[in-house]
């Protein structure tokens, strides 16, 4: 470690520009994982807050909540209870007095669902047939409570008494609407049955739910489900797991450069009996530092990227994944480091100070 601090030292400029590009591409990747946390979680944050065991889907629906119909039979099969409930999902679009329009997906719940969301401004609807509870991210655009719309196809008026905060399915902001108001008032569109049944139980013994030609999804499976969704994390997975490989290997490229270049220098080390284990250990505990240090630099800039960001941006970090990134970071540059080993092994201290 001494050896390795006191060439950093020895040669600033050199160093700082190694940590520079290390930075850059570290701040690349953790920006790249942020982005795909909030997209993840603007797909799936309503799906959180409802804390369910078991989703109930039709067979015929192939696991896609939007094609899943529940017939009376099929919501009568599932046992009843508190935690459990019926859902109306359905993609609409709002439009307020000025004409503006927003995409939304509406959420229709029977009365006491537990699945209505924890309100942080306003109050409950009182008169359900024409109030909803929607969520605060249409604060941005303009939105407050008492906010008169309409649904594209239908002339019926909503007044907006509360907002709920972090209620989003598949990107876009969920309104809240009782059942059979939205049934009774929304758009012909509309399906007249519920989507789904969600429960806070374990539903996925029972078989009279698997009779009445219904499966039971946990939360992550349906979760994976919803179109797009599975592709998407996937596609960030891959773009984050090259970034940190190709860092790590042009980190490694560049000790190896180093390490050629003070190859008269190792060999006087050599020379004056410095084992060769310590060489090797003080370049893996340099390679260590550099990638630490620049990875913190990345961190850094994205942390700050996330306060300057406009809200519109899908845009969350995470300290479980900021934390395996650097982990894998460092890791992995230190597998690259090693490349310079055998160098650093075959070093004959005659021929090298010659």
């Amino acid at each position: 470690m001494f050896l390795a601090l006191r060439e950093i030292r020895h040669q600033p400029t050199k160093f700082a520009l190694i940590i520079s590009v290390i930075a850059l591409v570290s701040y690349l990747t953790f920006f790249l994982a942020a982005l795909a946390q909030g997209l993840a979680h603007s797909y799936r944050s309503s799906v959180d807050d409802w804390r369910a065991t078991s989703i109930v889907l039709t067979e015929a629906s192939n696991e896609n909540v939007s094609a899943s119909r529940l017939s009376q039979d099929q919501v009568n099969a599932v046992p009843t209870s508190p935690d459990t409930s019926t859902l109306l999902t359905t993609p609409v679009v709002l439009e307020d007095a000025a004409g503006t329009k927003i995409d939304a997906s509406g959420f229709g719940l029977p009365e006491g669902s537990f699945l209505a969301p924890s309100l942080v401004e306003g109050e409950a609807p009182t008169d359900p047939s024409r109030q909803v509870v929607t969520d605060d991210s249409l604060k941005d655009e303009g939105w407050q409570v008492g906010q008169v719309f309409t649904l594209t196809g239908s002339d019926h008026e909503w007044e907006v008494t509360g907002f709920a905060h972090d209620q989003s399915f598949q990107a876009l902001p969920v309104v809240f609407f009782q059942d059979t108001a939205l049934i009774d008032n929304g758009p012909s569109s509309v399906s007249p049955t519920p989507n789904a049944m969600v429960s806070r139980e374990d539903l996925s013994g029972d078989q009279a739910i698997a009779d009445a030609g219904l499966d039971v999804l946990d939360s992550a499976a349906f979760v994976n489900t919803l179109p797009g969704y599975s592709a998407q994390v996937l596609t960030f997975s891959l773009m984050i797991g090259s970034l940190i490989v190709i860092a790590s290997f042009v980190l490694g490229i560049f000790i190896y450069v180093l390490t050629l270049q003070k190859r008269p220098v190792l060999g006087i080390l050599k020379a004056r009996g410095v084992p060769t284990r310590y060489l090797i250990i003080s370049g893996a505990a340099q390679t260590a530092l550099l990638s630490a240090g620049g990875v913190a630099l990345g961190l850094t800039l994205t942390l700050v990227s996330a306060l300057v960001l406009p809200q519109a941006v899908p845009f969350r970090v995470d300290a479980v994944m900021d934390a395996a990134i650097t982990t894998a970071f460092i890791v992995f540059a230190v597998l690259g480091g090693l490349i310079s080993v055998r160098v650093v092994s075959r070093i004959d201290p005659v021929e090298a100070i010659s």
